[in-house]
């Protein structure tokens, strides 16, 4: 998440509790990745999603979860992980 949404986000999770719900699944299919290809759909889904249904919150003030940082990490996971089995980059 986006360092400035943290404090908003939990007051806005507090007073409607499904406006993460994106979010969430967002995190649960990436979870759910087994390669590099699969997290980056993911990623293509989640914006699709925020730019299909645009809000003040989830795209004017980025109170969401970013999904440019989500693809950093999955490459560098899944990179240790190639690393790991001896297979190159």
């Amino acid at each position: 998440m986006y360092w400035h949404a943290k404090l908003p986000a939990a007051v806005l999770r507090r007073l409607t509790p499904g406006i993460f719900a994106e979010d969430f699944k967002f995190i649960r299919n990436l979870g759910e990745s087994t390669g590099v290809r699969d997290a980056e759909v993911d990623v293509l889904n989640f914006h699709d999603v925020n730019t299909g249904k645009p809000s003040l919150w989830r795209t004017g003030l980025k109170i969401r979860v970013s999904g440019r940082k989500a693809h950093r990490l999955a490459h560098k996971l899944f990179a240790a992980e190639r690393e790991a089995e001896g297979k190159p980059g």
